[in-house]
C-alpha cells in the first residue's frame, strides 16, 4: 500500500502539466483518504458498524460506502448542514421519501428506519450502489424500492402524494431538472446537491427554474462545529481529527432547497 500510495503522489509532483499548488493539493487529497481510511479501520475496530451520532444514531452501517468519505457516515456528521432539514422530515414525514444518486442508501435506509410508513424509493445508476443500498436495507430489516435511473415523468405516477425528492448526482441534476419538466414537480419538496457541471455551477442555474413555483434557499458548507469524536481517535494527531470530518469534497457543492409556494 505505502510503495502505491507514494508512487501515485510522485506521479502528482513530478507532473510537468501542473502548477506547484496542483500538485501538492492533488497529493495531499491522496495522502488523506488514505489516511482517513485508516481512520475509518481504527473506529471500526473500536466501535463496531453502528452509526454513532447525528439523526441515523443507531443505524447499522456497512463495511465500506459505494463512493464518496466514509468516516463522518459513520461518527453522524455526514452533511450536518442538513442535520435540520432531516429533522423537520421526521418530525413531518413525508408519504413518499425519493433519493435521487443514493449511493449505499445512507438516506434512503436511515430515514425508512424512522419513517417506517414512509414509502423510500432509491435511484442509483450504479450497480454497486445498488447492491449495497439493498445490503443496507436487509441488516436495518427496512423495505425500500431500489432501482436505476430515475426520470422526473415517474412523479405523475404519485398524484397528491406528499413527497419529498433528494438529489445528489454529481451534476447532472442541471439534466435532470428542466423548465418543461417543472409541472411534476410544482408540489413536491426538493434538496438538490449543486455541483460543476461543463465548467459552469449549478448554483448559477437551478435556482431559477424553480423560483416561480417553489421558496428556494441555498445551504452551503460551512466545516463542522463542536463535533463529538469517540475516544479511540480523541487522542490521535490533531490532523486526525479534522479528516475524521473531511467528506471529500473537490470544491464547494452547496444544495438548493425548495418548498412549494402553495
Amino acid at each position: 500500500m505505502f510503495d502505491q500510495v507514494k508512487s501515485i503522489v510522485n506521479s502528482h509532483m513530478n507532473n510537468s502539466s501542473l502548477s506547484d499548488s496542483d500538485k501538492i493539493n492533488q497529493s495531499l487529497r491522496i495522502l488523506a483518504k488514505v489516511r482517513s481510511n485508516q481512520i475509518a479501520t481504527t473506529i471500526k475496530n473500536e466501535y463496531g458498524l453502528e452509526v454513532l451520532g447525528g439523526p441515523f444514531k443507531g443505524m447499522n452501517f456497512i463495511e465500506e460506502v459505494s463512493e464518496g468519505c466514509y468516516v463522518p457516515k459513520l461518527l453522524g456528521i455526514y452533511e450536518s448542514e442538513l442535520h435540520p432539514l432531516i429533522k423537520l422530515i421526521i418530525n413531518d414525514p413525508p408519504d413518499i421519501f425519493i433519493n435521487v444518486g443514493s449511493a449505499e442508501g445512507y438516506y434512503s435506509v436511515g430515514l425508512k428506519r424512522l419513517l417506517p410508513k414512509t414509502e423510500v424509493y432509491a435511484f442509483d445508476i450504479d450497480i454497486n450502489a445498488q447492491n449495497k443500498t439493498n445490503d443496507l436495507a436487509k441488516i436495518n430489516n427496512v423495505d425500500i424500492f431500489v432501482n436505476g435511473e430515475f426520470n422526473i415523468e415517474i412523479l405523475k405516477d404519485f398524484k397528491r402524494e406528499n413527497i419529498f425528492l433528494m438529489c445528489d448526482i454529481e451534476g447532472d441534476e442541471v439534466n435532470l431538472f428542466k423548465k418543461d419538466k417543472i409541472q411534476f414537480l410544482k408540489n413536491i419538496s426538493i434538496c438538490i446537491e449543486l455541483h460543476i457541471k461543463d465548467g459552469i455551477h449549478n448554483k448559477n442555474i437551478l435556482p431559477e427554474l424553480f423560483k416561480d413555483t417553489h421558496d428556494v434557499e441555498i445551504v452551503w458548507q460551512k466545516g463542522k462545529e463542536n463535533y463529538d469524536v469517540p475516544d479511540a481517535i480523541k487522542n490521535l494527531e490533531h490532523l486526525d481529527l479534522l479528516l475524521s470530518a473531511w467528506e471529500w469534497r473537490s470544491y464547494p457543492t452547496p444544495w438548493l432547497i425548495a418548498t412549494p409556494i402553495n
